[in-house]
């Protein structure tokens, strides 16, 4: 249960509003009915520099750390993908950056909004190293698509969201990835589609998917369900 953002050829000078907008959904953000405000179980913040992926993630509560998030952004310049993540623990006795997403695989960024119940089922299907003992949902996730082999991204993506559609039950499927070279959204549920929702919008060259609209200057379209949008990069950093 989190809050999603994704942006596409990032520069700070023309995104800081759109950053610090969503900083302070850690505060005010849509929660799910009876749930208490806030989604300060811990934040994370991925980019690519040069070709490489650099990934920050805490425990912490954002609101209290948004001036490093200000601090790493504002020193990058520009990059062509950042995913941000805010998040409301769904799992006890887990606020910790080892459960703060984004995760990654090599040079792939993984962020996800929602839980898959029974995930440990998916766990045998998995190849790729790396996998820990006390991982949950979303990395579990992760890395069952990313053991896909030789299948591209996207199609792998894909499969894995069948696997669990036809044989989990799950609140939301709703995440953000990139290779570096795309940036990927997917929206799904099977309850409160006002909480999980997802919304894309396009300006000046950049596309910036939000779980929520930022800036009320922009024009913001919510994501269909089961709408799977592949944004190519424009520019490199």
């Amino acid at each position: 249960m989190c809050r999603l953002l994704g942006i596409t050829n990032f520069e700070f000078s023309r995104h800081d509003a759109i950053v610090k907008n969503f900083c302070e959904l850690a505060r005010t953000g849509n929660v799910m009915a009876g749930d208490p405000p806030g989604h300060q179980d811990g934040w994370g913040l991925a980019f690519y520099q040069n070709g490489d992926l650099i990934v920050h993630k805490s425990g912490g509560n954002l609101l209290e750390e948004t001036e490093k998030v200000i601090e790493i952004l504002s020193g990058i310049g520009r990059t062509p993908v950042v995913i941000l993540h805010l998040r409301k623990s769904a799992w006890k006795d887990t606020t910790s950056s080892r459960h703060a997403h984004p995760f990654h695989y090599n040079k792939v960024v993984f962020a996800h909004n929602g839980v898959v119940y029974g995930y440990k089922g998916l766990i045998p299907a998995i190849t790729i190293p790396g996998l820990r003992e006390e991982a949950l949902d979303t990395e579990v996730f992760f890395y069952h698509f990313m053991s896909a082999g030789s299948l591209e991204l996207n199609r792998a993506f894909l499969r894995t969201v069948s696997i669990i559609k036809r044989e989990y039950e799950f609140s939301s499927l709703n995440c953000l990835f990139s290779d570096g070279a795309r940036l990927f959204a997917y929206r799904d549920y099977s309850k409160e589609p006002d909480y999980y929702s997802l919304y894309k919008a396009y300006s000046e060259d950049s596309w910036i998917i939000s779980s929520q609209p930022l800036d009320q200057n922009m024009h913001w379209e919510m994501m269909e369900k089961e709408e799977f949008l592949v944004v190519p990069r424009a520019t490199a950093a």
